[in-house]
């Protein structure tokens, strides 16, 4: 396994320029509450830093934490955007942004990237809501919710550019609760799950959670190995028998549906060779699908990362597709 090192693992990719929501769309960005202020002492430009904030989010736990990386290209009187990382079940903050580069400066990200952390459950395996073994009295919406005000309240933010990730559990969490939460979807613009991790309600049934966004549209993509052996892409009971995926195409489909799109007539893409091929299918590019002929539950990515060894092309690079595709879409 690779060093838990952002610098081990910067391995030239091509820049993904996201600045501003001016530069991207030609209007005026918003303003947080947070544009004017100094960057606090504690933090360093380009660099990670663990914070902890107060939330009501469980329990017993007054402080949740999470990992910040404000970029040295940072001006507190220039908005710029949000991106919130979830790690996935037993995995931690530190770890997501290893996976997720957000905060790789050779991307061309100018924006704060974001890594919450999750509790553990009764196991003692740090994760989300979402999960079948996920506390009932744990609100990880609520955290959300309290980490986004937290933050824009801090440091110069695009309100209109907040967009969610994540991996496996944590991708679960995006795609199937902060993605069908009425309040977190008037908060954040797109949702981009890798790896997802999604059940239905109850193990053993093809119920659905509920799912209740404020928006007509709500734009979504999702990325998933063929080869997934932990979140079967067909779908399938867990290694741990307590709980039921949702097959990946059907979710997604569902999620086209939802958003209006016929979800039986995708445009379908064939990216990479041989045995790198990735399928894409898009509806619009509103909600988009990439499966990949080679992987596993991994995130794909050109280089090794703490998933795997295994590498995709550069038109399937899960952060270089998300950067851009978040680059889109605005509130």
């Amino acid at each position: 396994m690779l060093p838990r090192t952002i610098s081990s693992l910067l391995i030239a990719p091509i820049a993904v320029i996201i600045t501003s929501a001016a530069a991207i769309s030609g209007r005026d960005p918003q303003l947080s509450k947070g544009c004017g202020k100094p960057v606090p002492s504690c933090i360093t430009l380009g660099h990670g830093k663990n914070r902890t904030i107060a939330s009501d989010s469980a329990p017993g736990v007054p402080l949740r934490e999470y990992r910040i990386v404000v970029p040295k290209s940072y001006d507190p009187d220039v908005a710029v955007p949000l991106i919130l990382s979830y790690h996935g079940r037993t995995k931690d903050m530190l770890e997501q942004e290893e996976l997720s580069q957000f905060s790789n400066a050779s991307y061309g990200f100018k924006g704060i990237s974001v890594y919450p952390q999750g509790l553990p459950s009764e196991s003692g395996s740090p994760q989300w809501q979402g999960d079948p073994a996920a506390p009932s009295d744990i609100n990880d919406i609520r955290f959300t919710l309290e980490l986004i005000e937290e933050i824009s309240n801090t440091y110069c933010i695009d309100p209109a550019r907040v967009y969610a990730a994540g991996k496996s559990n944590g991708g679960g969490f995006v795609g199937s609760y902060l993605a069908c939460d009425p309040t977190a979807t008037k908060k954040i613009a797109a949702f981009a799950p890798v790896s997802g991790a999604f059940y239905y309600l109850r193990n053993a049934t093809t119920e659905l959670p509920p799912c209740k966004p404020s928006r007509d549209v709500i734009p979504f993509m999702e990325f998933h190995g063929l080869k997934d052996n932990t979140i079967e892409y067909d779908g399938a009971q867990n290694d741990r028998n307590n709980g039921t995926t949702i097959p990946i195409l059907d979710f997604v489909k569902d999620w086209a549906e939802r958003d209006g799109f016929d979800p039986d007539s995708p445009k379908v893409d064939s990216l990479c060779r041989g045995a790198r091929e990735v399928t894409r299918y898009s509806w619009d590019d509103t909600v988009v699908h990439y499966a990949y002929k080679n992987l596993f539950h991994d995130w794909p990515s050109t280089f090794p990362n703490d998933d795997t060894n295994l590498t995709t092309c550069e038109d399937a690079e899960a952060t270089r597709v998300i950067l851009d595709w978040f680059s889109k879409w605005s509130l």
